[in-house]
């Protein structure tokens, strides 16, 4: 049984590596940027890490939400606001939560049907 990564984890190898190596790819994709810092990256995959528990699956979704960002042209905003969905709704099933999302809002437009193909698609093999 592996243990469960803590806090205190995050600044000693492995951990730390990994956090450095996945804001070193965050920065490297050259998203624009409104206000965000190398510390605000770094948070955001630290926060990520203590919810998945998991370095693989840590990877996997930065990867694939810095992939989505470069073909969408979104900003560093929206990678830190899509990481904390990703986190959020890690272990539930991401197209019941997606459509229950849809089905709790007064109205659905264009945007909020964007985002739902989005983050529905987010893992589809492109971005794998």
């Amino acid at each position: 049984m592996n243990r469960r990564i803590r806090p205190n984890d995050l600044e000693s190898p492995p951990c730390k590596e990994l956090i450095q190596t996945l804001t070193v790819q965050w920065v490297r994709a050259e998203l624009p940027v409104r206000g965000l810092t190398y510390a605000d990256y770094t948070m955001a995959i630290r926060t990520l890490l203590l919810t998945t528990q998991d370095p693989d699956r840590t990877t996997a979704i930065v990867q694939a939400v810095l992939a989505q960002a470069v073909d969408l042209q979104k900003t560093a905003e929206w990678v830190e606001e899509e990481l904390k969905f990703e986190g959020m709704i890690e272990g539930a099933d991401r197209i019941d939560f997606l459509r229950f999302e849809l089905e709790q809002a007064e109205s659905v437009d264009d945007a909020m049907l964007d985002q739902y193909n989005e983050r529905i698609s987010r893992f589809a093999e492109r971005y794998s």
